[in-house]
């Protein structure tokens, strides 16, 4: 919603500098230091565009005459309107402009926020299965000893089992009675 009413604010605040801007040429003839002050731009203006105009044409310009006052007024004039005119298009622009960079650097700074909080829970969710997994290779290690102890349990079972029963082989006599 604040773009749009940026948006048409600038809009509105372009659209109230051209009656301004009329309203100065109007002006102009009839105040003094308005008066004054149109001349002078009109001749500074018509100055500059005939020495560009005569060196883009391959002529070094030597004297130029200066305008008739009512021209050189409505030269500066609409100089000046024009000036006012485009300069409230490029406020309008610059304050755009600034206003998106502003909103986008918090746009990326709330990104960059966002992405250092899943950042850290995942860091957190690593170390507590990290955690997790050291308990397991524990008792993985426990099971193994408990497992080789019951193997050697077993084997000395077994043994034991062998060499009675061989003990007890030899001991004994066959079906018919002979020691076997």
């Amino acid at each position: 919603m604040t773009t749009i009413g940026f948006k048409l604010g600038g809009l509105l605040f372009k659209q109230l500098v051209k009656p301004v801007a009329k309203s100065v040429k109007d002006q102009a003839a009839t105040r003094p230091w308005l008066k004054k002050l149109c001349i002078q731009v009109g001749d500074w203006s018509n100055r500059i565009s005939l020495r560009l105009t005569l060196r883009l044409m391959g002529h070094t310009p030597t004297m130029i005459k200066p305008l008739a006052p009512e021209k050189a007024l409505e030269y500066g004039a609409n100089f000046l309107g024009e000036a006012m005119v485009f300069t409230s298009g490029a406020l309008v622009v610059s304050v755009e402009y600034t206003r998106k960079y502003f909103a986008d650097k918090a746009k990326s700074e709330k990104k960059k926020q966002q992405e250092a909080a899943q950042k850290e829970a995942l860091e957190r969710r690593f170390l507590n299965l990290e955690g997790k997994v050291e308990v397991l290779l524990q008792r993985q290690r426990e099971v193994d000893q408990t497992l080789e102890n019951t193997r050697s349990s077993i084997r000395l079972y077994i043994d034991t089992r062998e060499e009675a029963l061989t003990e007890n082989k030899a001991n004994t006599t066959s079906w018919w009675g002979w020691n076997t």
